[in-house]
């Protein structure tokens, strides 16, 4: 029975095929991709009415003409009816130095794109397209043109990842907490800002007391817990960032910069009971030096910034406190725990010293990190001036000071040591993970105990016949200097100073004479530097004020544990 005719040719073409051995038909491969499309550029587009539409991945063959006294100028929009972002390539025009102005739908300029220089393209990664944006082409350099292509491809929005223009609270880009997000500073001038919005801060148990006020658990005034932000941004080649924290009416809290190419990572930075609201601004700081003096960019390599909640306990340091004014203030007895990052972070304390009271401090050891301590107080300029410093160890060793005497109120300063780095010094070392531990005590201030610093004839503590003094020779170099008044004697007084040795320290004992003109001059010494031998003074004063001096005679060991005791007596001719 012969097959229906619809059916006979196939299965004939297929017996054919079998019988015949011939190759089976090769595959089509896949379409290769030719890349966005080409598209005309249309004169006249030298205004914004007249900007070229694109509303797709696309590329457009254009050209700067050079006209002698007039500038020319390119104007594109690129539309979506839906958010999208696109990704904007202004190819290089040798001799030129090619830009792209980013306008709004008034005409108002909100951006310019100029990252790479004379002879080089100019990327925009991240253009955020919600309807219309208007982009400008134009050549910096006066004199200068040629032909170059607008390449646009759109993409999706992602969560998370910023979109330009936002470089206002306006447009800040919406952070969660702990949740990175990613941007690029594709220009100099390019500024990002993020909004993170802070949950409500649970109010303390509170417990009415006698006198009807509320009390926190523990006794301490009702109020919210201390609240901070750990705060980190990757590092971007060829990029020095700065970050900032500003409040929602836009006042900067908070500020710390960091190295070229690298990243920051900042502990406990303060947030105040009134923050619901704040914006993290990341931008570009200059690098260079002279004419060469730039704002580095890096369209290519983005950043990832995370923000996230750290409660500030009671004994924590809170950010910023670089400043005497923004100081954290502690009591003098207790510990605080804080961190040294950036590596330019510096750390204030306010210590409330207690009438009769000496401060002794204690900065403890942070691996990696070499710390130094200083005592420091406002200078007649309005800027900080250092009375004290200690500096004895290295990475992860402690840092004392001892026997601290202040007006009220004494600050205390945690940074990092400098070090020479390619002929340099530089501060590069710290602690974002290793917090550092500064312990606060004090003594009594009854007259037998040195009071630092000591150093010069304005500090000099007062030593009379039949007094003893305690003292220790630390820091490093450390001198104290004890005034001896005989102004009012009638005739000579013979006087005997002796001191005890200090162990590891050759100490010595110098005698001076103070002059009128507050100029000193040596009158007797005693430095046999016999380590922890005694040291002893016998001089016939003539009336007049006297000084003697404590101090290691090479200046260069210390001891914080061993201390020395100097008495003064008179006598006998």
């Amino acid at each position: 029975m012969p097959l229906p005719r619809r059916l006979a040719s196939p299965v004939l073409l297929l017996a054919l095929l079998c019988c015949t051995g011939s190759p089976r038909p090769a595959v089509d491969a896949a379409p290769v991709d030719a890349g966005p499309p080409a598209l005309p550029e249309a004169e006249p587009n030298d205004a914004q009415e007249q900007a070229l539409l694109l509303e797709r991945d696309g590329e457009v063959s254009a050209g700067l003409s050079v006209t002698p006294g007039k500038q020319d100028v390119d104007w594109y929009v690129l539309a979506s009816p839906t958010p999208r972002v696109a990704r904007v390539e202004v190819t290089a025009i040798p001799g030129a130095d090619v830009a792209v102005e980013l306008y709004d739908a008034a005409g108002a300029r909100r951006a310019t794109v100029d990252g790479q220089g004379e002879g080089q393209p100019e990327l925009l990664p991240n253009l955020g397209v919600s309807g219309k944006a208007w982009l400008k082409v134009l050549s910096l350099k006066k004199g200068s043109g040629g032909a170059y292509a607008v390449k646009v491809r759109f993409e999706a929005p992602l969560s998370g990842v910023e979109q330009e223009p936002d470089d206002r609270a306006a447009d800040a880009v919406l952070l969660g907490l702990g949740s990175p997000a990613r941007g690029y500073l594709s220009h100099g001038a390019d500024e990002d800002w993020y909004r993170l919005e802070l949950p409500v801060p649970a109010a303390p148990a509170v417990d009415a007391g006698e006198d009807g006020g509320a009390e926190a658990d523990g006794g301490e005034p009702a109020g919210a817990a201390p609240r901070a932000l750990k705060l980190e941004l990757s590092g971007v080649e060829g990029v020095r960032h700065e970050l900032s924290l500003l409040s929602e009416a836009e006042a900067v809290l908070f500020s710390a910069k960091g190295r070229a190419g690298e990243g920051l990572a900042v502990r406990n930075v303060g947030l105040r009971p009134q923050d619901a609201v704040v914006y993290l601004v990341v931008r570009s700081l200059p690098l260079g030096s002279g004419k060469e003096v730039r704002r580095g960019s890096n369209p290519a390599q983005g950043y990832a910034l995370t923000a996230t909640l750290e409660e500030g306990g009671a004994d924590a340091e809170l950010e910023p406190n670089d400043t005497l004014e923004r100081a954290t203030q502690v009591a003098a007895e207790g510990e605080r725990h804080g961190f040294l990052s950036p590596a330019s972070d510096v750390d204030l304390y306010a210590v409330e010293l207690p009438e009769g009271r000496l401060l002794r401090a204690k900065l403890s050891g942070v691996e990696g990190v070499d710390l130094q301590l200083s005592l420091v107080t406002e200078a007649s300029d309005g800027g900080e001036q250092e009375l004290l410093r200690a500096n004895e160890g290295g990475e992860k060793e402690p840092e004392r000071l001892s026997n601290v005497a202040c007006a009220g109120t004494c600050y205390v300063r945690v940074s990092g040591v400098a070090r020479k780095v390619d002929g340099s010094w530089v501060k590069d070392q710290e602690s974002a993970d290793r917090p550092y531990t500064l312990s606060l005590s004090t003594v009594a201030d009854d007259g037998t105990a040195e009071r630092e610093p000591n150093d010069d004839a304005a500090h000099a503590g007062t030593l009379r016949p039949g007094q003893s003094m305690r003292g220790t020779v630390y820091p490093r170099k450390d001198v104290d200097l004890f005034r001896v008044d005989l102004a009012d004697r009638p005739v000579k007084t013979q006087l005997v100073a002796t001191m005890t040795g200090v162990l590891k320290v050759d100490v010595a004992l110098f005698l001076h004479r103070q002059e009128a003109d507050g100029t000193r001059t040596l009158v007797q010494s005693s430095d046999r530097a016999k380590g922890d031998k005694p040291e002893a003074i016998r001089y016939a004063a003539e009336p007049g004020t006297y000084l003697l001096e404590v101090r290691d005679s090479r200046q260069r060991e210390s001891n914080f544990q061993d201390g020395y005791v100097l008495r003064l007596e008179e006598g006998q001719e």
